[in-house]
């Protein structure tokens, strides 16, 4: 048996690599891991080190995904308390939002924003995640 740790990779096909970046660090705040090229860039999606990471390309994707094309959705976890700043930081930076929208199952509440291709991005405040209920 194997039993899945979490997601390793996301990866966001954009049409320039250095601007999608550069919005990833100044606006969502996450660290760069490894600059491949032009068209490939990798970013931790927590804390460096973490196994978690989303890469940005030009694309094409490879190994069975040569099809992938966004825009797609993925969520980053903030701690309850954390939303309120991320809220401030994005109107700074001129980010539109829709939110905070409250998932009362989940005791959690949620941002979204776009990022400069149409990916939607969401900040998901959240306490430590428990197993669901439903099996």
């Amino acid at each position: 048996m194997f039993s899945p740790k979490g997601i390793s990779e996301i990866v966001l096909v954009v049409k320039d690599v250095g601007r999608a970046a550069a919005f990833y660090q100044e606006v969502v705040g996450l660290k760069v891991d490894q600059r491949v090229d032009e068209n490939w860039c990798w970013l931790w999606a927590g804390a460096p080190g973490a196994p978690q990471r989303i890469g940005l390309t030009t694309g094409p994707l490879s190994y069975g995904a040569e099809h992938i094309r966004g825009p797609m959705h993925f969520a980053l976890r903030l701690e309850p308390e954390e939303l309120p700043a991320a809220m401030a930081h994005l109107r700074a930076k001129g980010i539109e939002m829709e939110g905070p929208v409250r998932f009362e199952d989940w005791d959690a509440r949620s941002i979204y924003f776009d990022d400069l291709d149409g990916n939607r991005v969401e900040f998901c405040a959240l306490p430590v995640p428990q197993p669901s209920r439903v099996a």
